[in-house]
C-alpha cells in the first residue's frame, strides 16, 4: 500500500506543478477579482476531471476504482508543498452529505455541477448566538403548504459572497430535544429574500460573510435528508472532514522553514542576523520541538482514522496542538521582524506572509471549535474529567 501511496504522490506533484494555480503571497483564501475566481473554479474542475478529487465518490458520479483513503491525505499535503489552492471545505462536506443523504434527483443535479466548477459552496451553519454550540441555532424553517419560510441570520460563512450554493441548518421543530429539530437544506445563493454581507477583517480581506434570511422559501426538493434529521447530515459530512487534518503537520513544516528563513534575513541594529543570537536559536530550536510534536500527534491521528479505529479525542487534540503551535510560531516571527533593523529585500515577500498569518493565527483558534472547547472536549472525552 505504502507504494501505491508514494506513486500516487509522484502523480500529484507532476499534476499540480503542470497545472496548480498557486495561491495569493498573502496566502489569502478567496479570490481577490472575477479573474482569480475563474481560475479557481478551472483548476478544481482540472483536480476533479483528473481523479484527484472525488476519487472516493461512487464509481457512477465519478469516483475512481483505485482511490484509496490516503490518497486525500496526499493531495491536500501537496497542495500546501505546492503552495497551489485547495479544494473549499465546504464543498467538500456537501459533496459527501449530499452523496450520503440526498434524492436521487440532487445527485444528478448537484454533484456533476460540484466536478464541472460551476457551483461552490458556502455553509450556512454557525450564528451569532450559536457559534461551537452550533445546536443552539435559532434559525427558523416554518412549514407553508409544501414549502418552508426561513428566517433567521447567519455568520463567519466563508466565501458566501461568490458561492452558488449553501448547505443550511434551520430549526424546523422548536417543540422537540434541540438536536432533533433541526433540518438540512441545499439553498441557491441567489433566492429572493437572501442578503450577503462580506465582513472586512484585520487582514483586509473578507473570507466571512453575515447571511440574512427573510422570509426565503424552499421547496421540500431543498430538504437533504429527513425533516429534522439534519443534525446527523452535518456531523456525517464534518467527519468526512477528519483526515485532512494531516495536512496541517505539512502546513507547519512550512512555516517551520519560513520562520528560519526570517531568522537569517532580519538584520540586528549591530549588523548581525537575529539567526547568530543564541538565544534565537533557542526559541527556534523550542519551536522546532513543538512542530516536531505536532507531526507526530497528527501522523497517529490520521494513523487511527485511516485505520478505523478513531478516538472521539483525536479530532480535538490534533487541532488544538496545530492551531497553538501556529500562533507561537506567529508571534516569534513577529518579535524577530518588530526586533530588526531590515530584512534582506529577498525575504520581504516572507515577512508580508508572517504579518498576514499572525492577523489570521487567532481565527483559527476560534473556527472549527475555540480552543477552550477544545480543551473541555479533551478534559470529558480523553481524561474522564466531569463538565464542572
Amino acid at each position: 500500500m505504502r507504494a501505491d501511496v508514494e506513486a500516487y504522490r509522484e502523480q500529484v506533484r507532476s499534476f499540480i506543478a503542470e497545472h496548480g494555480v498557486p495561491m495569493q503571497g498573502e496566502g489569502v483564501r478567496v479570490p481577490r477579482n472575477q479573474d482569480e475566481e475563474k481560475a479557481i473554479r478551472a483548476w478544481l474542475r482540472a483536480l476533479y476531471e483528473a481523479g484527484h478529487l472525488g476519487g472516493g465518490w461512487p464509481r457512477e458520479w465519478g469516483g475512481r476504482a483505485d482511490h484509496l483513503a490516503a490518497h486525500d491525505l496526499v493531495l491536500m499535503e501537496e497542495l500546501i508543498r505546492g503552495d497551489a489552492y485547495r479544494p473549499l471545505d465546504q464543498v467538500m462536506l456537501a459533496s459527501h452529505a449530499i452523496i450520503g443523504f440526498g434524492s436521487d434527483t440532487q445527485k444528478s443535479e448537484l454533484l456533476p455541477r460540484i466536478r464541472a466548477g460551476e457551483h461552490i459552496w458556502c455553509q450556512l451553519f454557525s450564528e451569532p448566538g450559536a457559534g461551537s454550540d452550533l445546536a443552539s441555532l435559532r434559525t427558523r424553517a416554518e412549514p407553508d403548504g409544501e414549502e418552508f419560510v426561513v428566517t433567521g441570520q447567519k455568520i463567519w460563512s466563508t466565501d458566501a459572497q461568490w458561492a452558488d450554493m449553501g448547505m443550511l441548518l434551520a430549526r424546523t421543530d422548536p417543540t422537540v430535544d434541540r438536536h432533533a429539530g433541526i433540518t438540512a437544506f441545499v439553498v441557491p445563493m441567489d433566492l429572493p429574500g437572501m442578503e450577503i454581507r462580506p465582513i472586512r477583517e484585520m487582514t483586509g480581506y473578507a473570507e466571512f460573510c453575515e447571511v440574512f434570511l427573510d422570509g426565503v422559501r424552499l421547496g421540500r426538493e431543498h430538504v437533504l435528508g429527513e425533516v429534522n434529521g439534519g443534525w446527523k447530515v452535518v456531523t456525517s459530512g464534518l467527519a468526512s472532514e477528519r483526515a485532512f487534518v494531516g495536512a496541517n503537520a505539512v502546513q507547519l513544516e512550512r512555516m517551520f522553514a519560513d520562520l528560519v528563513s526570517l531568522a537569517a534575513a532580519a538584520r540586528l541594529a549591530d549588523g548581525t542576523t537575529a539567526l547568530e543570537h543564541e538565544d534565537v536559536q533557542a526559541r527556534i530550536a523550542d519551536a522546532l520541538t513543538r512542530v516536531e510534536e505536532v507531526t507526530l500527534i497528527v501522523r497517529d491521528t490520521v494513523d487511527r482514522i485511516l485505520a478505523g479505529d478513531e478516538h472521539p479525542s483525536d479530532g480535538p487534540v490534533a487541532k488544538l496542538a496545530y492551531t497553538e503551535t501556529n500562533v507561537a510560531l506567529c508571534d516569534l516571527a513577529m518579535e524577530l521582524i518588530s526586533s530588526s533593523v531590515s530584512i534582506d529585500d529577498a525575504d520581504v515577500e516572507v515577512a508580508r506572509r508572517w504579518h498576514h498569518n499572525y492577523l489570521w493565527g487567532r481565527a483559527l483558534t476560534i473556527s472549527g471549535g475555540a480552543s477552550e472547547i477544545m480543551r473541555g472536549l479533551i478534559g470529558r472525552q480523553l481524561l474522564g474529567l466531569p463538565r464542572s
